[in-house]
């Protein structure tokens, strides 16, 4: 978790354009013993967000900056959930398991109807929104950062790291959640490597892991790379240039990359089957020519119905582009100087985006394509 002290470096961004109808939505949640949850990522079904409630950014900050803080306290597990319909916060989805202490960080709305989640620090499960029935998946074991949807209701995920184990893998799980498959990935030397995101291209079977690599000793430089593992869990290729910020597939097979080279940040957006080599094929569209790397990053990618791509940054600048590659780009509110934006849906001209500092969600107008 080494990699966790370079994701606060995030600077205020100024808001532009109007407010566009701005509407913040402040859940009303408390942490227990004083912990203080905030929104983290997301996943849509119909017209509902539904997002991952967790302590542990605003734990870390206040105990100097240490990755286990959010586990000194008991901490309620809750999925927040929003009706995008008419933007307002609905009661949250309780998970809580008995002597929990870390909260909820990524969810998967499954054709299924269930919602999966994990914990990171401990077991992950599904609850089904409908009935309010969960299910905790003891076998797969903790360590999962976030998940993605695989082929015949699977799902695969990125466990960035686990007691006892030097580097992370990458895990098939069945939807009933058994472990089908799991492949460690290989550091390079002096590294160990932890897979923070996962895609999954349906069109040729292949996982896409997108790792921090982590100096072995000291607090040296984190660098990243992107694997790609073929449907045995081989290493069929590894970019490390540009940097891979945030990859997603569709169930159809199109695929879309948000790459950093220098200060170029820019979406890939690729037909299916040319994920066989990513770098030579599809449209690439520009998205911002003075990128700050360091402080800023590309932290979630959603597909609307309607062929929209939202690419939401930390820092609230927030780019939907369209079928045709405009690019629509919105200047988010800083709420206050600690926060991150993590993930942003579209419906119809609205924009909403949760605001990890506390649990809150913001919405807004979309401006004119640029």
């Amino acid at each position: 978790m080494a990699a966790v002290a370079a994701l606060l470096l995030v600077p205020a961004a100024a808001t532009g354009g109007g407010d566009g109808g701005l509407v913040v939505l402040h859940g009303d949640e408390a942490g227990a013993e004083g912990e203080r949850p905030c929104a983290w990522f997301g996943d849509r079904a119909g017209d509902t967000l539904y997002f991952g409630e967790a302590a542990f950014w605003n734990a870390y900050r206040a105990h100097g900056r240490d990755p286990r803080a959010d586990l000194g306290a008991a901490e309620p597990q809750r999925i927040g959930r929003v009706d995008l319909a008419h933007e307002r916060l609905l009661p949250p989805l309780d998970v809580t398991r008995p002597g929990a202490r870390s909260g909820v960080w990524d969810v998967l709305a499954h054709p299924n109807g269930r919602l999966y989640f994990t914990t990171f620090f401990e077991a992950s499960g599904w609850v089904d929104p409908r009935t309010g029935a969960t299910r905790r998946l003891e076998a797969v074991g903790p360590g999962l950062s976030e998940l993605a949807l695989a082929s015949g209701g699977q799902i695969v995920a990125a466990r960035y790291g686990r007691p006892g184990e030097r580097d992370g893998s990458v895990v098939r799980l069945s939807a009933d959640g058994f472990v089908v498959q799991e492949w460690p990935l290989e550091a390079p030397e002096g590294r160990r490597v932890a897979p923070k995101s996962i895609a999954y291209d349906p069109s040729r079977e292949e996982t896409w892991a997108l790792t921090d690599l982590l100096p072995d000793e000291g607090d040296g430089a984190i660098a990243h790379d992107a694997r790609v593992l073929d449907r045995w869990g081989r290493e069929r290729l590894r970019i490390a240039r540009p940097e891979i910020q945030f990859a997603h597939f569709e169930p159809d097979g199109r695929g879309y990359l948000a790459e950093l080279d220098g200060a170029t940040l820019a979406l890939r957006m690729l037909a299916p089957g040319d994920g066989a080599d990513p770098l030579g094929r599809g449209r690439l569209v520009l998205l911002d020519a003075g990128f700050p790397a360091g402080f800023d990053f590309v932290q979630d990618l959603k597909v609307a119905a309607d062929g929209r791509v939202v690419a939401t940054r930390w820092s609230g600048r927030i780019h939907v582009v369209g079928p045709d590659g405009r690019v629509t780009t919105v200047r988010m509110p800083r709420l206050d100087h600690d926060g991150l934006y993590y993930t942003g849906v579209v419906r119809g001209q609205r924009l909403c985006a949760t605001w990890c500092s506390d649990v809150a969600v913001a919405c807004r107008g979309l401006p004119p394509a640029e």
